[in-house]
């Protein structure tokens, strides 16, 4: 999927951090290339690929694209729940994976939002927007 989809976590409505320790942790064993300079790196996995910015520190909000496979969506759905963070994409409902975290996001965000547990959930998620 070449779209673009950006996680971030929410605050009491605003934008927050997340632990990058943690989040950094989960990417260290998918990462294939990065490039500093560009805050980039492309993500690899047994079944596909996935570009990634915002790598130096994931726990500020980051986007992927051009995704293939189903394995960088689970990653994604692990990171997401790991940070308390959200996935957002165009023309799709907010994806958060633990109920609690709704209530941190704006109401335009949380009105309409889903609660997922796995990758197979927002692929099923996109197909269905």
């Amino acid at each position: 999927m070449s779209f673009e989809v950006y996680a971030q976590r929410f605050v009491g409505g605003e934008p927050a951090e997340a632990e990058n320790g943690v989040l950094a942790e989960l990417l260290a064993p998918h990462l294939m290339r990065v490039q500093p300079e560009f805050d980039f790196a492309e993500l690899h996995f047994d079944d596909g690929t996935a570009d990634l910015y915002g790598v130096a520190e994931p726990g500020s909000g980051f986007m992927v694209n051009h995704v293939s496979g189903q394995l960088a969506w689970e990653l994604f759905a692990r990171i997401a729940s790991a940070g308390d963070m959200v996935l957002m994409a165009p023309g799709v409902p907010t994806m958060l994976f633990r109920e609690e975290v709704r209530q941190h996001l704006p109401e335009d965000l949380a009105q309409d939002a889903v609660v997922l547990s796995s990758g197979a959930d927002i692929l099923r998620t996109f197909s269905n927007a």
